[in-house]
């Protein structure tokens, strides 16, 4: 049961990233995985290019940076 809902979730994130490009109909885009669960998508997927478990921490140390 949990390999068909960790798959149907990976079927998910492939069709949303693929609809996007063609949307913005580009190929120069980055997706970039973040979270916890995002290394078990980027893992088992060619459409995300980068994961950065602490992308969301570094962003706001930067925000924190820049207003102290």
């Amino acid at each position: 049961m949990q390999s068909g809902i960790v798959n149907g979730y990976i079927g998910q994130v492939e069709y949303l990233i693929k609809a996007i490009l063609k949307e913005l109909n580009t190929k120069n885009v980055k997706v970039i995985a973040t979270g916890g669960l995002g290394r078990i998508i980027y893992n088992e997927t060619d459409c995300i290019d980068v994961y950065d478990p602490d992308l969301a921490f570094k962003g706001m140390k930067i925000i924190y940076d820049r207003n102290n």
